[in-house]
């Protein structure tokens, strides 16, 4: 009985959330709102819950004596300092200071070592021996050397090159994989209305 009335109610939700965007009428637009913000109230319970675990795991293996003890005790103490900033002082000079000098170092550190990976990854794809993979290693290093500011300067037609490649083939790279997230999504989204897939609900 349970599993009948969720699947209900999935699938009512579902179909109001749709009809908001196609139906004009007060009463739908009120209800699809409503759904909405509870989505985003959902949201950021997650978020909640997903700080508070990250918390409880950290704390535990500081308190046990884990071998990385203290790498944990310290992401704790700097998620609990940022989050009190955060809550006491929302918008000042103390949270830009803290994203400017720790947040956006961080991220840029771990976007150069994403840089590695990417490197091996590209000399395992290009090691094999197809007309596919030297289709990649040509526009790969194409990209890359127009990028170059040196070269640029000493080839301008370069420069006009870039700009093909970006509003051409790249561009079109980018609308085949978005045509492609958005059929999964479609797809996957009917499967969930026509309860073909009801992960919500169990026996």
């Amino acid at each position: 009985m349970s599993k009948a009335i969720a699947i209900t109610l999935a699938i009512a939700s579902g179909l109001l959330a749709l009809m908001d965007y196609y139906v004009t009428d007060p009463i739908i637009d009120a209800l699809g709102s409503g759904l909405a913000e509870g989505v985003v109230i959902l949201a950021a319970f997650g978020l909640l819950v997903g700080v508070l675990n990250l918390l409880a795991v950290h704390a535990k293996r500081a308190a046990v004596g884990d071998q990385d003890r203290v790498l944990s005790a310290v992401l704790a103490i700097a998620l609990l300092a940022a989050l009190g900033i955060a809550v006491a002082l929302p918008g000042s000079a103390t949270l830009g200071w803290l994203f400017r000098h720790i947040y956006y170092p961080l991220e840029a550190t771990l976007g150069a070592l994403l840089a590695f990976f990417v490197i091996g990854a590209a000399y395992r794809a290009f090691r094999i021996r197809s007309v596919e993979a030297a289709i990649l290693l040509a526009s790969t290093l194409l990209t890359l050397v127009v990028q170059l500011p040196v070269i640029g300067t000493l080839v301008p037609y370069l420069a006009a090159l870039r700009v093909w490649l970006y509003a051409v083939p790249v561009t079109a790279g980018v609308r085949g994989i978005l045509l492609g997230v958005a059929l999964g999504t479609i797809l996957t989204s009917l499967r969930v209305l026509l309860a073909v897939d009801i992960p919500y609900a169990t026996d």
